[in-house]
């Protein structure tokens, strides 16, 4: 696989995110897209700062679908792009979690399904969904997000 390319998709796929609308109703609407079109149970959750605007769990998710989505945020937080992003920088570098001193693996993780809201090229929140392999995780997302962002 060619990680640098896929590092460079999504940041283009990162650019297109400035024009998604941050209302509480639409990040509702896009966390219910997202969890009625999933393949299987998904979880969800939104968060704008840091404070949670919404998160919602279908039937047949667990408590580690939870713990994935904080993992995921943290990573977008902290690496300041998506978590698949992230997982294809290591990649690219020949690195791992224990490389990078900032990388606590009980806060974050090397996995896509997080990706960063933004304004003016800073994050302000971040989406994350945990149900689906990792990078049908973050696919999910940026599918859902389409027809939020060409309305």
């Amino acid at each position: 696989m060619d990680h640098q390319r896929a590092k460079a998709d999504i940041i283009i796929q990162e650019a297109a995110l400035e024009r998604l609308p941050l209302a509480a109703d639409t990040l509702l609407a896009l966390a219910r897209r997202m969890v009625e079109s999933a393949p299987a149970p998904l979880s969800v959750k939104i968060v704008v700062g840091r404070r949670t605007i919404v998160q919602i769990s279908a039937d047949g998710t667990n408590r580690d679908n939870e713990h994935f989505l904080d993992l995921k945020i943290n990573t977008v937080f902290n690496c300041g792009h998506a978590s698949l992003w992230w997982f294809h920088h290591l990649r690219s570098t020949g690195r791992t979690l224990a490389d990078v001193a900032w990388a606590d693996p009980s806060k974050v993780i090397d996995m896509g399904g997080g990706i960063p809201l933004l304004r003016d090229g800073q994050i302000v929140g971040a989406i994350a969904v945990s149900g689906l392999p990792h990078e049908d995780d973050h696919a999910l997302i940026m599918s859902s997000l389409q027809f939020f962002l060409e309305t």
